[in-house]
Formats: structure tokens, sequence, C-alpha cells
């Protein structure tokens, strides 16, 4: 209706809906197109950035492609306002099912009483997060998976370790050494949903 009150022409902008991969293809691939914007995967941004670049005529690729968003928490502000810090983190790790594009799934947090007094309040406040349903099957099941992952790992601490079923997303919290974590690359992939990992520092000078 804006469009039309507007006096623009029809097919200033179209909506089409699909589940398949073929779809987003074929319109990448149509020599209409002349530039393509997308949030998401990295696997699937990258899919689609080769295909605008193997056109007979290439074409600009604008992606915003797995993010973790880390946050890095100053000792100071954790004294400070810590308790704070850790329930707004709750909040936006858990909005939508955690499928913000913006959604921080990192704090590096320094080690001592102040950091661990975080972390608890940080998995109290999970706790009272309801399960959320997902937009899609695959990314419900690629939620879980990321979960694996990070079970799969013997130095990543299980802080609040749910289970989530079908289309449904439950919040967890893990922790682990920042040694541990720079040296698994896999450990710093984005988890896309209400998943978040502590690392934790020895110093603020030790951020990785």
């Amino acid at each position: 209706a804006a469009i039309l009150s507007c006096n623009l022409p029809s097919g200033v902008f179209s909506l089409i809906q699909g589940g398949r991969r073929d779809v987003g293809t074929a319109l990448v691939t149509n020599p209409l197109i002349k530039a393509v914007g997308f949030t998401g995967s990295l696997a699937g941004g990258r899919a689609l950035f080769d295909l605008c670049a193997a056109r007979p005529e290439p074409i600009p690729f604008f992606g915003e492609l797995g993010s973790v968003n880390p946050m890095f928490i100053l000792p100071e502000a954790l004294s400070a306002r810590g308790e704070g810090i850790a329930r707004g983190w709750a909040g936006s790790l858990t909005m939508g099912a955690g499928q913000f594009c913006t959604n921080p799934g990192i704090a590096v947090v320094p080690a001592g009483a102040a950091g661990d007094a975080f972390v608890a309040t940080m998995a109290e406040a999970l706790r009272a997060v309801a399960p959320q349903v997902m937009l899609t099957e695959g990314i419900a099941r690629a939620y879980r998976e990321g979960k694996a992952r990070f079970d799969s790992r013997n130095a990543v601490r299980p802080v609040l370790a749910t289970e989530s079923l079908g289309r449904e997303a439950s919040p967890n919290l893990y922790e682990v050494p920042a040694e541990a974590f720079m040296a698994d690359h896999a450990l710093s992939e984005e988890v896309f949903g209400p998943l978040g990992l502590v690392v934790r520092v020895a110093s603020a000078e030790d951020m990785p």
C-alpha cells in the first residue's frame, strides 16, 4: 500500500518466500539482480557470494555472517555492576530465541570471586527463561548440533545445560579458560540461538 501511495512502479519491492536453496540461487543468478544483501550463516553467505562472483556479470555481495559479538567485561565494570550486566546479557542472549544477528554469544570475564558471581547470576537469569520456538526446523537442529559441539569439549564446563526438542530452544551457558578457548577455533564459531560462552581470563591484560 505504501508503494502504491508513493506512485512507485510495481516491482520496486517484491517478497518471495521459499524454504529451498534453489529459490535463492535463482534470484542471485538472475541477470536483472544487480546486488545481493544477506544476513545468516557463513556457509550460506559463502555459497551466495560464490554465485555472485561466478555470474557472467559479477555483482556486489553485502553480507553479515555468523558473528558472535563478544563482550569484554573489564574488572571495574564487573565489580561495580556485574549483576546488572549479567542479567542484561541474559536478556540479549535469549531475545527472540537468540536469533538476532546482534546476539552477544561470548563474554570474556576475569577470573576471581566477582567473575564467579557474574557467571552464577547469568545462570540464574537463564534458568528463568522458558523454551522458545525457533524460526525453522533446520535452525533448531543447527542449534542442537552447536550445543553438542560444546558438550564434546573436555575443557568446556557446562554451567547450565538443557535439552531442546523439536523447534524449541532452551538457553545454555558454558565456561572455558582463555587458554583452551584460544587453542580451539571451533569454540569461537557462532551457535545461532540462546547459547552463551564465558571465557575466563587471569586479568584484563590477558583478554584475547
